[in-house]
């Protein structure tokens, strides 16, 4: 038996299962725009401290400070893509906590990123990830910066893209090009700083990181450092991290170096005690009998408690103090007071 269509009804047939997937798409595109609404958020931190010189040397007084502000805004324009400003107000060229306040305004943060499934890109100006992980672990970036951004090692926020690719929950690759100016400064040169870095592990147990970047104009810089960290019976955080730049600020046969050892132990919910010790050094240029950074170059302790009432409040008491390796430079030595306020 021989079964007959009609032309018009075997056409609007074929329209039909044509744009049945199309319709379906559309469908559901519209279910996904009627769960999804962009969001926006307003938040903000502040870093305050008391100290109190215990030295008699010269810059050990007593005062109340505010070191930082943070205001940030972050948006989720889709489930993939995101925004983000931050204003520091502070003194971003300060080397150490004891110097001079110089208050400036910066944007410390002004990207757009994009997140799906295993890749995570930033374009704009970005934090680097050269301190990332050293910062989370340290988690007192309100009494000490992390040692690399401490002693100007690298810049902790600069223009330029990065990529984040997680190949599984134990293994994370990123790379970084970026101007290598920093966030205080503009670009005015064709040279760029390249970056890359390996993380493995989970920060809760174990985890460790190594990272690189490479910078030339005129000379080339390159920059490296490792940081491993583990937690003990989940009380105990011990964490070792090593520093090195060749050629530091683009000048040839000028190196800096160091390394800085931390932990913490928590007491409860609230409380934890923490210290940390950092050395920093550089070499004898060639011609020279001393280290080109000598003035510079020493240990520093950080050693104390902390306490935190409410989530958003850290309180920390501590005792500091800065050890140059210059014969005839003076210990400063400081009690400080420190508070974290997130808003």
């Amino acid at each position: 038996m021989k079964i007959c269509m009609p032309v018009q009804q075997f056409n609007f047939l074929r329209v039909y299962l044509l744009l049945l997937p199309l319709w379906w798409a559309c469908q559901l595109n519209a279910q996904d725009s009627v769960a999804f609404k962009p969001t926006g958020k307003v938040s903000g931190v502040i870093y305050s401290n008391f100290h109190y010189g215990i030295t008699s040397t010269p810059g050990s007084d007593a005062a109340f400070e505010i070191t930082r502000v943070y205001l940030n805004y972050e948006t989720l324009m889709t489930p993939e893509i995101s925004g983000r400003i931050t204003l520091d107000i502070g003194s971003p060229d300060d080397i150490s906590p004891f110097s001079r306040l110089r208050r400036y305004a910066y944007f410390k943060f002004a990207y757009v990123a994009y997140e799906k499934n295993k890749l995570e890109m930033q374009f704009g100006l970005i934090g680097t990830l050269h301190y990332k992980l050293q910062e989370q672990l340290w988690e007192r970036r309100y009494l000490r910066k992390a040692f690399a951004d401490e002693f100007k090692i690298g810049p902790s926020a600069d223009l330029g893209f990065q990529a984040v690719y997680r190949f599984n929950p134990l293994v994370t690759a990123d790379f970084t090009m970026m101007n290598g100016e920093g966030f205080t400064r503009l670009q005015m040169d064709d040279s760029f700083k390249y970056g890359a870095g390996l993380t493995v592990g989970r920060q809760e147990s174990w985890i460790s990181r190594i990272y690189a970047d490479y910078m030339k104009n005129g000379e080339s810089q390159i920059s490296w450092a490792a940081v491993t960290s583990a937690t003990l019976l989940k009380k105990l955080n011990l964490t070792f991290e090593y520093n090195y730049q060749h050629n530091y600020a683009l000048t040839r046969d000028h190196h800096l170096f160091g390394w800085s050892a931390y932990g913490k132990y928590t007491l409860g919910t609230r409380t934890q005690l923490f210290a940390r010790y950092d050395q920093l050094r550089s070499n004898i240029p060639e011609g020279q009998t001393h280290p080109w950074h000598l003035a510079d170059d020493g240990s520093a302790l950080v050693a104390g408690f902390q306490y935190a009432p409410v989530k958003p409040l850290k309180i920390a008491l501590s005792y500091q103090d800065w050890v140059p390796w210059a014969a005839n430079l003076d210990t400063r030595a400081f009690l400080f007071l420190n508070m974290e306020i997130r808003l």
